[in-house]
C-alpha cells in the first residue's frame, strides 16, 4: 500500500480524501491565505494526477470541470493520487479578471510561471504552487478557456516531449487537436515538461457560455477527458477511448483590420478545415458600412473566436490553426 502524501497543508492516507491548501500570503488582516486543494490519495500505487483551473481568472471552466470529473472519483478504488486545484488565482477568480487587479506588475500567471520567491503577489503565488508540484506531480492538466472575451474549442497545447504527447492524446474523444509547445516556459504544463512529465494545457469555453446548460456541456466535456485520461494510465476502472488520429501544427492570431464592431461570419465550423480566404469575421463602422473583413490566411481550422464585438485595430479576433500533419503514434 503506498504512503502517506503531504501536499500543502494536507496529509491523505491511503483511502483518503482530504481538502486544504497551499498556504500563500496573508491578508489585511493578519489572516493566513491559501489556494483550496483536494487530494485524493489511492490505496494503490499508480501516477500523480494535477488538475490545475482558474490559472486565469475569468476562466471558470476549470473549477467546474474539476467538481463535475471528482464526483466520479472514489480514493477506496483509485491507483495513484489527484490533486484536483479548483482556482490556483484565487485573487483574480474573485475579481472574475484575468489576472489579480491588485497587481498590475505582474498580472498574468500563465506568462511568468513557475513564479519567484521574493517577487511581486502574483509570482509569490505561483511559486508556492509550483514548490508544492514540482516534487509530486506525475502528469498535469492545466485547464483554460476564451475567458470573458472569447470562445476556444477543443484544442491541446503539449509540451514537446512524450509523456505530454501521449497525455494529450490519453484525452479521448474530440480532442484530435495538438499543438506542441516549448518545455520550461512560463506556465504550469510547460515547466512540468522541462521535468520530462506529462504536461497538457486544455482549451475549451468562454464566458459566453456558461448560461444554464451551455456551462454544463462545456464542463461535462472536459470532464470527460480527465477521466479518460485516468482510465488510461490505469487510476480508475474502464476502458480509455482515443481518436483516431491527431493533428499537429502552429497556431497564428488573426486580428482586426479596424475599429469597430466584430461580427463573425455565422457559417464558419469550428475544428474543421476550411479553405484559404474564407470569410471569417467582419468590422462594421458605427454607421453600419462594413470597414474590414477577417479571412483565412491560408488552409487550415479556427479553434478561437472573439466574443466581444467591440474591437479596435490590432485586437485579437480569431485563434487560426495550420495543421502540418496527421499522426497516429502519440500512444506509446
Amino acid at each position: 500500500m503506498p504512503e502517506a502524501i503531504t501536499i500543502g497543508n494536507v496529509t491523505a492516507q491511503p483511502g483518503e480524501v482530504k481538502r486544504g491548501g497551499i498556504p500563500i500570503m496573508g491578508d489585511m488582516f493578519g489572516r493566513p491565505r491559501e489556494i483550496p486543494i483536494i487530494v485524493y490519495h489511492g490505496v494503490n500505487d499508480g501516477p500523480i494526477l494535477w488538475l490545475n483551473g482558474a490559472t486565469h481568472g475569468d476562466e471558470p471552466e476549470g473549477p467546474f470541470s474539476i467538481f463535475k470529473a471528482i464526483e466520479h472519483v472514489d480514493a477506496q478504488s483509485l491507483s495513484g493520487t489527484v490533486v484536483a486545484v479548483p482556482v490556483m488565482n484565487v485573487s483574480a477568480f474573485t475579481a472574475g479578471t484575468r489576472g489579480d487587479p491588485l497587481d498590475t506588475f505582474a498580472y498574468d500567471m500563465n506568462r511568468l510561471y513557475p513564479g519567484k520567491e521574493n517577487g511581486y503577489p502574483t509570482e509569490r503565488v505561483a511559486y508556492a504552487h509550483w514548490q508544492a508540484m514540482k516534487d509530486k506531480c506525475d502528469l498535469q492538466i492545466a485547464i483554460h478557456s476564451g475567458g470573458e472575451h472569447s470562445y476556444l474549442a477543443h484544442m491541446i497545447f503539449a509540451s514537446d516531449n512524450p509523456p505530454s504527447l501521449e497525455l494529450a492524446a490519453a484525452m479521448g474523444k474530440n480532442w484530435d487537436l495538438v499543438f506542441r509547445s516549448g518545455t520550461g516556459g512560463g506556465n504550469p504544463s510547460s515547466q512540468i515538461g522541462a521535468l520530462d512529465k506529462g504536461g497538457i494545457t486544455v482549451e475549451l469555453g468562454g464566458n459566453c457560455r456558461t448560461l444554464t446548460s451551455d456551462f454544463h456541456e462545456i464542463a461535462d466535456d472536459l470532464a470527460q477527458g480527465y477521466l479518460n485520461v485516468m482510465k488510461h494510465y490505469g487510476m480508475i476502472e474502464g476502458d480509455a477511448e482515443y481518436e483516431p488520429a491527431w493533428r499537429m501544427g502552429y497556431q497564428i492570431p488573426l486580428l482586426a483590420p479596424a475599429t469597430g464592431m466584430y461580427v463573425g461570419n455565422p457559417d464558419l465550423p469550428f475544428e474543421t478545415e476550411i479553405e484559404e480566404g474564407t470569410l471569417i469575421g467582419q468590422v462594421y463602422d458605427l454607421y453600419g458600412d462594413i470597414i474590414g473583413e477577417v479571412k483565412a490566411p491560408q488552409k487550415g481550422v479556427i479553434f478561437g473566436m472573439r466574443a466581444r464585438p467591440s474591437v479596435i485595430e490590432g485586437h485579437w479576433c480569431c485563434f487560426f490553426g495550420v495543421v502540418e500533419e496527421t499522426v497516429t503514434n502519440l500512444i506509446p
